[in-house]
């Protein structure tokens, strides 16, 4: 079976070709002329509609519709058995413990030496290893670092490292994969500038497996998953990198309601960006969940504690807190919405407050609204808690039931992976019609209040000085001045 593609193709070191014909063949993948053995393969990463391919041999970008590089992908993990990277021990590792391993975009100085292009990323327990194409590789401990900072770049969020003479940048990496690196980082080093601790505490110092080197030095390699167990299963564990859920580079960067979206902000009472910034505001709060428990699993001494990190009923509880979350972000937003529009009415925000915020039962609605978008996937996290449960016993009773225990609980953090990227797709269709169907007709209504034609302060003055003239009037027709003053006039 084959899968063959249409891409825009940059090959570095050859060039762009757009348009390239790309086909995952038995033997390799073909970018037209080109044949690249899938041996040769080390990382594949997509990030939105870009996909990141790096090997011993080729490193390159491919550009396209998310779907077809998806299903590419998955064809190239599978075929080349890149979903089993992390678990190996590797000679040039120095038997560390994998944590993750991606294809990035890299620049910047080690020790003199310009790195610049698209390389493989791993970061282990001890430090963070980087392998260029032609078998280049550098390593930098986690308490040598000076420096972990992020900056936003055009494409994503861009990580600065720095280390004495070593100055890098790094780009699309996920936002799990930053907050990870930046609490290896803050863990480990004693001198690190510009970066807070995100982690809870030091892991638990667990009895760990003597280092098995099967792989030549210089650049990693796979082995099978039949070895993986003969290395130490419960140590060297590999988390998915939830590609499906959290590969956005930035929370929010995706759009999955465009077109909802641009209707809405057709809209004369909304300003220019309103609604995707929001979006993003809710995908921050939705990712943060799945975000802290992927990172403390990543970090975890062993695959047990992984499990526990993973928990899916604590994962769905965190989900649910999530969605008042959002729903406080909904109304806070409104509520600024609402004086905007207020104040440039010359409204006063009593009134407005009174006849258009939500009342409590209101908000009550919006909140079960949201929390329907999140409902799919509470049988998911309720498998993933099984799958997890069983980890510890399959241990006990031996290697091939740790295999296969460890087998489904993998499956069922891809099936997590699925269903939290759905769950997002249907929360933000309930936050979009949420606008659309409750909130956006009320500003358009306050948006339609007659204007104060002057402020109230200035209407109040004339109001007393009109009284205070009738008054003067009233007194001198009363007293009979009046033709003393006509006389004086």
């Amino acid at each position: 079976m084959t899968y063959e593609g249409n891409f825009d193709v940059v090959i570095e070191g050859v060039g762009a070709e757009k348009g390239a014909r790309v086909m995952a063949a038995q033997e390799g993948i073909y970018v037209n002329q080109h044949q690249i053995p899938y041996s040769t393969l080390l990382g594949v990463a997509l990030r939105g509609s870009i996909l990141l391919v790096v090997g011993t041999q080729v490193a390159m970008a491919l550009r396209g519709e998310r779907e077809g590089l998806a299903m590419l992908a998955a064809e190239l993990r599978g075929r080349a058995r890149l979903e089993h990277l992390a678990l190996a021990d590797r000679e040039s590792l120095k038997g560390e413990r994998v944590v993750f391993a991606t294809p990035v975009a890299m620049s910047g100085v080690v020790e003199m030496e310009r790195f610049k292009g698209l390389s493989l990323a791993i970061v282990t327990d001890q430090a963070l290893h980087v392998f260029e194409r032609g078998g280049r590789h550098f390593r930098i401990a986690w308490d040598r670092m000076t420096k972990v900072d992020v900056a936003k770049a055009k494409f994503g969020r861009l990580l600065r490292i720095g280390s004495g003479a070593t100055q890098l940048e790094f780009l699309y990496l996920t936002d799990a994969q930053i907050q990870t690196m930046r609490g290896m980082a803050s863990r480990h080093s004693s001198a690190l500038l510009g970066v807070t601790s995100e982690e809870g505490g030091e892991a638990p110092v667990r009895p760990e497996a003597p280092a098995v080197s099967e792989a030549p030095a210089g650049r990693p390699q796979a082995v099978p998953l039949e070895q993986i167990v003969e290395l130490d299963l419960t140590r060297r564990y590999a988390i998915p990198e939830f590609e499906a859920s959290l590969g956005a580079i930035g929370s929010g960067s995706d759009r999955p309601l465009g077109a909802a979206i641009d209707k809405i902000q057709m809209s004369s009472v909304l300003p220019v960006g309103f609604l995707e910034e929001h979006l993003r505001e809710l995908r921050h709060a939705y990712d943060g969940a799945l975000l802290k428990a992927k990172r403390e699993a990543a970090t975890a001494a062993d695959v047990f504690a992984a499990g526990e990190a993973l928990d899916g009923r604590r994962l769905w509880a965190e989900v649910q807190s999530s969605v008042d979350v959002m729903t406080e972000a909904t109304v806070r937003a409104f509520e600024r919405q609402t004086r905007r529009v207020a104040a440039n009415r010359r409204i006063p925000w009593r009134k407005a407050e009174r006849k258009h915020m939500p009342s409590a039962k209101e908000v009550a609605g919006l909140k079960r609204r949201m929390a329907r978008g999140v409902s799919g996937m509470e049988s998911t996290l309720k498998a993933v808690s099984e799958a997890s449960n069983q980890l510890q016993p399959s241990y006990k009773a031996g290697r091939q039931e740790l295999q296969e225990a460890y087998d489904r609980w993998q499956q069922s953090l891809r099936d997590l992976d699925q269903a939290y990227a759905s769950g997002w797709t249907e929360l933000s269709r309930e936050a979009v019609n949420i606008w659309q169907d409750a909130l956006l007709p009320r500003l358009s209504k306050l948006g339609g209040e007659r204007r104060r034609f002057l402020p109230r302060p200035i209407k109040v003055a004339l109001y007393f000085i009109v009284a205070l003239f009738v008054l003067f009037v009233l007194y001198i027709l009363l007293t009979g001045q009046l033709g003393d003053v006509i006389q004086f006039v």
